[in-house]
């Protein structure tokens, strides 16, 4: 008994004859979901659905901010705005790693700059670690742990750009100034989680044949892992060369170059983004030339809240503050 035949959609011909499948011509009809079965896809919020270029100069202007503000206070100011930025675009989760090795990195430096930092008048601990002294100061911590908030905030401005952003937009960006390289950083950035399936299914292949790579010491696990490195690099070459035999093929460099561009329009919160960053920028850069931006540490700590009034702060803040709440308004691209 044959089972029974399941209705096929009907087929619709195109303006030139051409078949085309109902879902295309009536995507409404064909797409509506029965209640409860349909999921909807997440929304591009915040950054994402920004032009690229505004987005872009957000980022640097932060960046440029965490890079030069040295206050501890206006430190954590920006990097308490960057985690807001990232929480309320919805990439906090997605900024993790970036997190974590931010928070390595800035534990170190936290961690030892007090330890041979000998500056500063207010001692807290010090002993003798045979020829060499080593004395724990206040100014010497609240110094490490600036230093590593400044860090942490500048790797946070480039995961907000990183996560935030379409990688083609990225890349977009990249190619208005560098063709060759845009391309390169294209097929690197889609052939990476290719190569790191090929050796997740060659380490697989290798257990299925009895190689131990899970058991014993990190250095036993990484020596039974060195000779698969063989392989992968085998892979990725011949891989590398049916790209270029495809892009051969699809007749790359046989002509004049030939391009595809969507243009996404420019709207009122891309402008203020782009305007508030460039605002921004010129604000932290006139307090640096004035000499406004700097702190000294030592011997004693400088009082902070004089410079949370400059005008170059409050207008930096502004700068990226408001256009940020613009940005980050929900709806769809």
């Amino acid at each position: 008994m044959s089972a029974p035949a399941t209705p096929a959609l009907p087929v619709v011909t195109g303006p030139h004859g051409g078949a085309r499948d109902a879902v295309a011509e009536y995507p409404v009809a064909a797409a509506r979901p029965r209640r409860g079965r349909l999921r909807v896809a997440p929304v591009a919020r915040g950054l994402a659905r920004r032009q690229p270029l505004a987005a872009a100069a957000f980022v640097a202007a932060v960046a440029f901010a965490a890079m030069v503000v040295v206050n501890p206070v206006q430190v954590a100011v920006l990097l308490a705005f960057i985690l807001a930025v990232l929480a309320l675009s919805g990439h906090l989760r997605d900024s993790l790693p970036y997190v974590r090795i931010a928070m390595a990195v800035g534990l170190f430096l936290a961690v030892l700059n007090p330890l041979f930092s000998r500056g500063g008048l207010d001692v807290l601990w010090e002993t003798d670690l045979g020829p060499m002294t080593i004395t724990v100061t206040v100014q010497g911590m609240v110094f490490g742990i600036t230093t590593a908030m400044r860090l942490t905030a500048v790797i946070l401005a480039f995961a907000l750009l990183n996560v935030a952003l379409d990688p083609d937009d990225q890349l977009g960006l990249l190619s208005r100034f560098s063709f060759r390289s845009g391309l390169v950083l294209s097929l690197a950035s889609r052939l990476f989680p290719v190569l790191s399936n090929d050796a997740a299914r060659i380490a697989d292949a290798q257990r299925s044949r009895g190689l131990e790579l899970d058991r014993g010491t990190r250095r036993q696990r990484a020596g039974a892992r060195v000779p698969l490195l063989s392989a992968l690099l085998t892979r990725s070459l011949e891989r590398a060369l049916d790209v270029a035999a495809a892009m051969e093929a699809r007749g790359y460099g046989a002509a004049r170059r030939s391009r595809w561009l969507h243009r996404r329009p420019w709207r009122a919160a891309d402008a203020a983004l782009a305007g508030g960053a460039a605002l921004a920028a010129v604000a932290v850069l006139a307090g640096l030339l004035a000499g406004q931006t700097a702190y000294s540490f030592y011997p004693l700590l400088d009082d902070p809240r004089p410079q949370l009034l400059d005008a170059w702060w409050l207008v930096a803040l502004a700068g990226l503050v408001v256009p940020a709440g613009i940005a980050l308004r929900r709806g769809r691209r």
